[in-house]
């Protein structure tokens, strides 16, 4: 810790704020009066002074048939609960199984060598498995059949053991399931949350068909709502012991809140600070940041030797050049093997630091871990403590909170007592998104999914879906509708990608199909890790120099049609995109509008949209010098891409805000990106789930003049998970401008937009007058009957949603033929270069022939009309 304060003091980082959490003694309460079986006693038997209290009461609630939920801090003990539930279990029954699920494949791992030592210790001849990724198929069939215990990730469930129901051990497996352990409750959010809510109500749903039943233990990080969290993800209610029962014993740990010195920037801070740490002493630490770009960036400047090595060598790519690193990153998106190598290295002590995103919040217990890193303060409570809780599990503590210019952690460090009052994380499923209920349509009821093929095997009638598990109802309406070929264009596309194999195609972490990342030198092949479209945005566009590992690679060629990203070895050199102003398209017709509200002249719309984010090139840094790349790139470079922006069109949801001062020609990012921190500050949601812009309306509408402007804050996964919802709630509305005004006031990076925080104040004032009632009406004099269909015009564009890219799609023609029915001719803008005239493009890119259903208007800018059936004529002319 000196040593810590005396490097500080020497390069001139400030010390900003210290605290100490005290050690804590536990408390113990005799287990004996649980009259549990002769195997949980034996297990018990060298707990000498007794377990903890929350033990006892979670163990208790178990016996007496309810699902439990322990959500309580780090390191309290939660797993000797799981091992004597499961051993309860099979002392009871000698044919049930176990199925225990970790969220993470190293979670998994570790876990399985304390099932072990717990079934050893009492006695019991029972078998432990685990099946994951690195398991070979063939092995997987003899672990569930001689297993009473099987370790499975949530990913496992969903791509091989649901897919393989037709096997006559699953099928057996799934009957004898008596206990699901489910750990890390809390870290089942957003998509992957959302995602997992589907999975464990299919498993529900089959493990009911095959005759069997079961209970539920869960652990969970200190959520908010931990009872309404695991009932959404789950189906069934739970009995939750929360922290007011928990007993365990606490080390001391020291927080240190410190700024950066004023002559470096944050990277080569940090950077310096963790070449100190592995040269000069004996700690082994965890820096936590909040992107995975800067896990790769700060690990390779760490990396060398000193400050003066070079970034403009290119490396030779080497497989193995992990495992001599002594910082390692760690990130989502790696492959298996690399993920394998680093965390073996933490489980060993052999790391001297790890720097990773929240990958690795979860109790992963890292024993030689005695200092942790936060850059930035996290949003949540939950997020901060769970962090935290990596350091000084088994000795003392310290953690250094560095200021990372974030407008969260710069509005803590203005007031650090705020840091233990920072909210808990709330649950953010939501079962209503249209995408991830098809994806699970697919698997569990289309013609050959999981449930007809369970009923098959067990001679039932599976020609209609009959649910077993508490699905929404749209779901169920969807899966029916399957059954009988009656889906969407956009449901078309998705099952088309996903042909027979959509447990694979369509994985729990993403919505969107992934894009593999490959670098082929001659016959050499090395695969660089997985993204989704999102991630490719940020860091694998054309022409980025892509991070893997500190090694880095340059994008030569992305095809959207093979979702391959094709890259070469590169120099150390960093690229970050050109960003267009996001383009928000709200829809305001019918059906699309879900709540609003008025005051005065403010008005809130929470409605379906249309996001359009595109990039135009990006700025490299090479040393100390910037280089400003555009599109269309040069091929002569060997860079292959030839159009002038690339681009990604998605649908979700989000909250328009609108008011006539936001038209007096004013900064509207500012206060949007202002809005945007503010609800962060309220609803501690994660970062990468929501996004921010501004824009204008492009159509006229009662209440909203064209072309009058509007701030938005929407959800950035496709279809929507409805987080932003929450923006509308009156405690929510009053907060966030609250919070707005203080940041806007306070931050000194908007000292000098004293007009834009005045109307925002003027904005806030709006909401002490009464709510009013907010009538929308759309002014569409297009009505469709048997003989007009409502089309996009000629000369207009639209979306086209084939192949899941949502490609823009300008529109040359219209015609009906008993070949192709009522179609589309034109071309895709992606097509259209900046080195094409008008006349050459036509000339050169081929007309394409689209089916009028597979098209999307562009709300406020696709200009619509009607076709009629009888005459071929095409009538009015409204905007979208």
């Amino acid at each position: 810790m000196e040593a810590i304060i005396n490097f500080f003091q020497d390069k001139e980082w400030e010390l900003v704020r210290s605290f100490e959490t005290p050690e804590r003694q536990g408390t113990y309460k005799e287990y004996e009066s649980l009259k549990l079986s002769p195997a949980s006693n034996a297990v018990l038997s060298s707990f000498n002074s007794g377990i903890y209290e929350h033990q006892w009461i979670a163990i208790n609630e178990f016996k007496n048939g309810a699902n439990v939920c322990v959500s309580t801090s780090t390191s309290s003990g939660k797993t000797l609960i799981f091992n004597i539930c499961g051993i309860e279990i099979i002392s009871k029954n000698p044919e049930a199984k176990i199925l225990a699920i970790y969220p993470l494949k190293a979670l998994g791992t570790e876990q399985e060598g304390r099932w072990r030592d717990v079934v050893s210790k009492s006695g019991l001849p029972y078998q432990i498995g685990r099946i994951d990724g690195a398991v070979p198929q063939s092995e997987r069939e003899k672990i569930i059949k001689k297993s009473s215990i099987i370790i499975m990730t949530p990913d496992v469930i969903h791509a091989w053991l649901l897919s393989k129901v037709s096997n006559s051990s699953i099928t057996s497996f799934l009957k004898n399931v008596s206990l699901l352990v489910i750990d890390e409750a809390h870290t089942y959010s957003g998509v992957f949350g959302s995602n997992s809510a589907f999975l464990y109500r299919r498993l529900q749903h089959l493990i009911s068909i095959a005759g069997g039943d079961y209970q539920i233990i869960a652990a969970s990080a200190t959520i908010k709502d931990p009872s309404e969290h695991l009932e959404k993800l789950t189906g069934v209610k739970f009995s939750v012991i929360g922290d007011e029962h928990e007993t365990s014993p606490k080390k001391k740990t020291n927080i240190i809140l410190v700024n950066t010195p004023k002559t470096n920037d944050l990277l080569t801070s940090l950077s310096n600070l963790m070449r100190f740490l592995v040269n000069d002493t004996k700690y082994q630490f965890i820096t936590f940041v909040d992107s995975r770009k800067q896990t790769e960036y700060i690990a390779t400047i760490s990396s060398r030797k000193s400050e003066k090595d070079s970034e403009l060598e290119t490396e030779a790519i080497d497989s193995d050049f992990i495992e001599d690193l002594p910082i390692c990153p760690y990130r989502s998106g790696y492959e298996e093997a690399d993920r394998n190598i680093i965390q073996s290295k933490l489980s060993k002590g052999e790391l001297r630091g790890v720097i990773s995103t929240s990958a690795l919040e979860m109790g992963i217990d890292i024993p030689h871990l005695n200092l942790g890193i936060l850059v930035g303060v996290p949003s949540s409570a939950t997020s901060f403590y769970q962090r935290i809780g990596r350091i000084g599990r088994h000795q003392n503590g310290v953690i250094i909170i560095v200021n990372n210019g974030s407008i969260q952690t710069e509005s803590i460090f203005r007031e650090p007592e705020r840091l233990l009052e920072i909210p808990l994380s709330e649950s953010a499923l939501y079962l209503e998104n249209p995408r991830i209920q098809y994806i699970h349509t697919l698997c569990l009821a289309r013609q050959g999914g999981e449930d007809e093929t369970l009923k098959t095997i067990l001679g039932l009638d599976g020609e209609e879906f009959i649910p077993n598990a508490n699905f929404p109802k749209p779901f169920i309406e969807l899966c029916n509708s399957e059954r009988i070929g009656e889906i969407s264009t956009e449901f078309q596309t998705m099952k088309a990608q996903a042909g027979e194999d959509p447990n694979h195609v369509y994985p729990l972490r993403d919505i969107d199909v992934q894009y593999k990342a490959e670098c082929r030198q001659g016959p050499h092949l090395r695969h660089l890790g997985s993204l989704g479209f999102s991630q490719v945005m940020r860091e694998a566009y054309p022409g980025a120099v892509y991070y893997y590992q500190t090694q880095t690679f340059r994008v030569f060629r992305l095809n959207s049609y093979k979702h391959l990203i094709e890259v070469r070895p590169e120099k150390k050199y960093t690229t970050k995109p050109t960003m267009l102003p996001t383009l928000i398209f709200p829809n305001l017709s019918e059906g699309n509008v879900i709540q609003s509200k008025k005051f005065g002249d403010l008005t809130i719309v929470e409605c379906n949209l249309q996001i359009r984010e595109s990039i135009a090139g990006f700025i490299e840094t090479r040393g100390r010098n910037e280089l400003d790349v555009s599109y269309p790139l040069d091929k002569s470079l060997g860079l292959y891409f030839d159009i002038p922006r690339f681009t990604r069109n998605y649908f979700t949801s989000g909250v328009i805000i609108n008011h006539p001062l936001l038209d007096r020609g004013i900064k509207c990012p500012l206060l949007a990106e202002i809005i945007y921190e503010a609800f962060f500050m309220v609803i501690p949601f994660e970062r990468q789930d929501i996004n921010y812009g501004s824009d204008k309306h492009r159509a006229e509408r009662k209440g909203f003049n064209k072309g009058s402007k509007f701030l938005s804050i929407f959800d950035q996964t496709y279809g929507s998970l409805r987080l932003t919802s929450r923006f509308l709630e009156h405690d929510v509305i009053e907060k966030v401008f609250s919070y707005a005004i203080d940041i806007a006031e306070n931050d000194p990076r908007y000292s000098h937009y004293q007009e834009e925080i005045n109307i925002l104040k003027n904005i806030k004032a709006e909401l002490n007058k009464p709510e009013e009632n907010l009538f929308i009406e759309t002014e569409d004099s297009l009505s469709e009957d048997e003989r007009h269909t409502k089309i996009i015009l000629p000369k207009s564009v639209g979306l086209d949603m084939r192949d899941g890219r949502n490609e823009e799609f300008f529109i040359e023609d219209i015609f009906y033929s008993p070949k192709y029915g009522l179609s589309y001719k034109g071309r895709h803008l992606s097509e259209t270069s900046k080195r094409m005239t008008t006349e050459t493009w036509k000339a050169s890119i081929p007309v394409i022939i689209v089916p009028v259903t597979a098209l999307h208007e562009i709300p406020g800018e696709s200009k619509m009309g009607l076709y009629d059936y009888e005459t071929g004529d095409i009538i009015g002319s409204v905007i979208a």
